[in-house]
């Protein structure tokens, strides 16, 4: 206990004005001149943009917050932003009409926080887990030092590129009244911070654990209480919290994929870096 104790002090030392503190992490960000593809407030409540300063954060891993920024969205005259905003007009519509129970009830399972629900995962991967003691603390320490690092990587694209909701988009074509199916969360669209964080998870789980779980394992989620989902794998969660921000109408297809493959990349410089961690 003791050294436990010294440890935690130590570490906070270390990590005072860090940036993480909320204040730092929200700022006052004005909203930028509307013009075609660019991020504004959405409604209902057109709340100003969050999570704005969470990129000049001081990462644990990462030697800077752009290391893995990806390339820019598709531009808006292409042909895969055109798909990417369609499927996204018809299936995350409050009132689709092609939407079905089932994916309604992915959208709305996966709309809780994904670190809350990952925590979950991460349980399910300790408590199966005959490994010695240090390598599971091991996993817990990397788990959590990927997804704050994929936080702050996130935050670096998002107002790197500005990208604008679908909602706004699709209002500002010829449906002003369309109405996503869950309320669009106040930052961008590029990437899905939802499914940067699925990625990180599931890149780290991969590393130290495995591709599969040991025995299936079963989740819940804060936005569908009393619901459970069951799976025997990483990657499982990582396709649903994919399709489940498209069904919800508040990202686009592209935004998803590329989340994800920004969260993998940030888990494996985890992975590759943890010696500095434990050195």
């Amino acid at each position: 206990m003791s050294a436990g104790r010294t440890e935690a002090r130590s570490l906070l030392g270390r990590r005072a004005d860090d940036g993480l503190d909320p204040a730092s992490v929200n700022p006052t960000y004005p909203a930028p001149a509307a013009e075609p593809g660019v991020w504004q407030p959405t409604p209902p409540t057109f709340t100003p943009a969050q999570q704005a300063g969470t990129r000049f954060a001081r990462p644990f891993l990462l030697d800077r917050a752009d290391r893995y920024r990806p390339g820019p969205p598709p531009a808006l005259t292409s042909a895969r932003y055109r798909a990417d905003l369609a499927e996204v007009r018809a299936y995350g519509a409050a009132d689709s009409t092609v939407r079905t129970p089932a994916q309604t009830d992915t959208a709305t399972f996966w709309l809780g926080s994904s670190l809350t629900i990952y925590t979950g995962i991460l349980r399910a991967a300790l408590a199966r887990s005959t490994r010695p003691i240090a390598e599971r603390v091991t996993l817990v320490a990397l788990f959590h030092v990927a997804l704050v690092d994929t936080q702050i990587a996130t935050s670096d694209t998002k107002y790197a590129y500005l990208r604008w909701r679908p909602v706004t988009a699709i209002r500002a074509g010829d449906d002003p009244t369309w109405t996503p199916l869950h309320t669009t969360p106040a930052h961008p669209d590029y990437p899905s911070g939802h499914n940067t964080y699925a990625g990180a998870a599931e890149g780290v789980l991969t590393a130290l654990v495995g591709p599969r779980a040991r025995q299936p394992y079963t989740v819940t989620s804060p936005s569908q209480p009393g619901v459970t989902r069951t799976y025997t794998d990483w990657r499982g969660p990582t396709r649903e919290n994919g399709d489940a921000r498209v069904w919800s109408g508040i990202h686009t297809r592209t935004a998803d994929e590329v989340g994800v493959r920004l969260g993998r990349d940030v888990a494996a410089h985890t992975v590759r870096n943890a010696y500095r961690l434990f050195g």
